[in-house]
């Protein structure tokens, strides 16, 4: 017998999440009310997001009480989206240098990657600042790709500010000679 309700299993359904354990992806690092006083108990928490064209639900064992932060459409004011450092060392005649060398763009490249110092990128960083709180969360720098389609796909474009950290290619600095 399972100890779950059926209205989280209903909700868990429509989300698409299924019974195994979750794999987070995302920290909440912080959070901050409507009178942006930080919640200490809800930072630091590994969670999940679930974005649709109603609002985005924060997934999370924040604790008993608080298991969801959901974050209403209407009342976003602004999501800021920060793209983290992406550094570039590859060595002469490596699969990626090649591949970047014939113009095929770095975030496609980094796949024929044979040392993991060839390509290195920071976190991401989403902030979802609304009418009643303000969020910031942090995961790998990889999926600031996949997390910018889904936002402007799901129609939060408008509302989208985006910042991408320097990048720097150590190859362009010594080819300069």
């Amino acid at each position: 017998m399972s100890h779950e309700s059926t209205s989280d299993k209903s909700l868990a359904k429509y989300l698409g999440l299924t019974s195994k354990k979750a794999k987070y992806e995302y920290r909440l690092v912080d959070y901050r009310n409507e009178r942006y006083r930080t919640d200490v108990l809800l930072s630091q928490t590994k969670c999940n997001i679930t974005i649709s064209s109603k609002g985005i639900l924060v997934l999370g064992n924040f604790s008993t009480n608080i298991p969801k932060i959901p974050v209403m459409k209407e009342e976003i004011e602004t999501i800021t989206l920060i793209r983290g450092k992406e550094v570039i060392d590859t060595f002469y005649l490596s699969p990626m240098h090649l591949l970047s060398k014939l113009g095929v763009p770095n975030h496609i490249s980094r796949h024929a990657s044979i040392l993991p110092f060839e390509y290195k990128i920071g976190e991401t960083r989403l902030i979802i600042k609304s009418k009643a709180c303000q969020l910031t969360l942090i995961s790998h720098g990889a999926r600031y790709e996949k997390l910018l389609r889904s936002l402007k796909s799901w129609g939060y474009g408008g509302k989208l500010n985006l910042v991408e950290k320097p990048s720097t290619n150590y190859l362009t600095y010594m080819n300069r000679n």
